[in-house]
C-alpha cells in the first residue's frame, strides 16, 4: 500500500447522475434512500432537504463501465495538438488561416426577408383605433 497513490472520488450531483442514468432528480433521490444507490450527504439546505454526491463508481455499476468514461477529465483537442505538435508556428497559423477562409467560403448566410416600409398613411391607417394613438391625439389637442 505504500507505493499506491490516493485517487480522490469523483463525486456527481443528483442532477448530473439522473442525466447520466436516464431518470428523474426525484428517482435518483428514491433510490438513495431505499439504499439502492450509494450516495454522501454533504448537507441539508435551509429548506430541509438533503443535498447528496454521489460517486461515480457507484454509476459505474450500474451503467456497466461507461459512466467513467463519460466524465473522465478527456481534453477533446488533444488529437489536434497531437497533429499540430511537428508543424512550425509559422505553418501553424498558416493552416489556421486557411481553414478560417475555407470555413467562411462555405458559410451559409441565410436570407432576410424584409417587408417593404409602409407610408405614413397607411401606418395610420392600420393603427387607427389603437389606444396608444387615442392618446397621443388627446395629449396634442390638450397642448392646442
Amino acid at each position: 500500500m505504500a507505493g499506491r497513490k490516493h485517487e480522490p472520488l469523483r463525486l456527481l450531483t443528483v442532477q448530473e447522475a439522473a442525466k447520466l442514468l436516464h431518470v428523474s432528480d426525484d428517482t435518483v433521490r428514491r433510490q438513495i434512500k431505499e439504499g439502492a444507490l450509494e450516495a454522501i450527504r454533504v448537507r441539508t439546505t435551509p429548506t430541509g432537504r438533503a443535498q447528496y454526491r454521489i460517486p461515480t463508481a457507484a454509476i459505474d455499476r450500474i451503467l456497466g463501465n461507461t459512466a467513467l468514461q463519460l466524465h473522465e477529465d478527456v481534453d477533446p483537442f488533444e488529437p489536434l495538438r497531437q497533429a499540430f505538435a511537428h508543424l512550425s508556428d509559422e505553418e501553424r497559423e498558416e493552416l489556421i488561416d486557411s481553414a478560417v477562409q475555407w470555413a467562411k467560403a462555405r458559410r451559409v448566410v441565410p436570407e432576410v426577408q424584409r417587408s417593404p416600409a409602409l407610408s405614413e398613411q397607411a401606418l395610420r391607417e392600420r393603427f387607427a383605433k389603437s389606444p396608444l394613438l387615442q392618446l397621443g391625439r388627446k395629449d396634442e389637442q390638450d397642448e392646442r
